[in-house]
């Protein structure tokens, strides 16, 4: 194992053990087999690299031969990342309530350097998730219902500082903010039933429908419900998800505005705007 430290260089067995961890939090239950495929690194390094992790803590083995799993101690890896007090007090638990209600998961994602960043979710919590170790993925705006949303309610100057980033983006998913006439009938329609829509545009087995949460002009963020595709038409979904997932922003935001403390970066005493 070689070793190497100063400016621009790295420790590759600590990169190739942070794989491990990634690869794993997505896989949740995986075998060396499937480490292997999702790291693309030899079997005999993963073996060593799930040892010396096991040794750590941070992993064990299931219950099924050959399969490992992240344990509560990988929690204490992030336990010093400070997190916006609204996600965390205010809209996770009220996440959990609708999951516990709709049974499918959801989400929190907020907007992120011209990406939707997921910051949280209860896939966890949900028997009919297919998706896990989503936390911290950053998705593209115009192929998610989170980014169409957020695109759709923020501001006017803001929403035209984005699609400005986005045309100048190299990146694929960015090329349909340079034809701005279909931009704007999706932001128009996307306004118009107050929600966007995601149809197996990320995961081919998924679809999603989000909103946003405000206080007063600003999108905080958007609030995401996913589910098995093939378990639900999307014209079934827009029926029953809207409602309790708009009821559920204008929660937050009421809960927002009321905080004395001015939760939110100072906006708790805003009013909650309308569409």
């Amino acid at each position: 194992m070689a070793q190497k430290d100063g400016a621009g260089r790295s420790v590759r067995a600590l990169e190739r053990g942070l794989d491990l961890l990634v690869a794993m939090n997505r896989l949740k239950h995986a075998s060396v087999m499937d480490l292997a495929r999702a790291t693309r690194l030899p079997r005999p390094t993963i073996y060593r690299l799930l040892d010396t992790l096991s040794h750590a803590g941070f992993i064990t083995r299931g219950s099924a031969l050959d399969r490992y799993r992240l344990t509560r101690q990988v929690r204490t890896l992030s336990d010093g990342l400070e997190d916006d007090e609204w996600i965390s007090e205010i809209a996770l638990p009220r996440l959990a309530e609708l999951t516990r209600e709709l049974v499918w998961p959801a989400a929190l994602i907020t907007f992120d350097e011209g990406r939707m960043l997921v910051r949280e979710t209860t896939h966890q919590a949900s028997a009919l998730s297919i998706d896990h170790g989503m936390v911290g993925r950053r998705l593209p705006m115009l192929r998610t219902a989170a980014g169409r949303v957020y695109l759709a309610f923020c501001p006017d100057n803001e929403r035209r500082a984005i699609v400005e980033m986005l045309c100048r983006s190299n990146d694929p998913d960015d090329r349909a903010a340079r034809d701005s006439h279909r931009l704007a009938a999706v932001i128009g329609a996307v306004r118009h039933k107050g929600y966007a829509t995601q149809d197996r545009e990320i995961n081919p087995k998924a679809c999603g429908i989000s909103v946003p949460v405000r206080i007063g002009s600003r999108v905080l963020g958007c609030i995401s419900i996913i589910w098995i595709a093939s378990a639900l038409p999307m014209e079934e979904a827009e029926r029953r998800f809207p409602k309790p997932l708009q009821a559920l922003a204008g929660q937050i935001s009421r809960q927002l505005c009321a905080d004395p403390a001015g939760t939110a970066d100072g906006l708790g005493h805003e009013l909650d705007a309308r569409p």
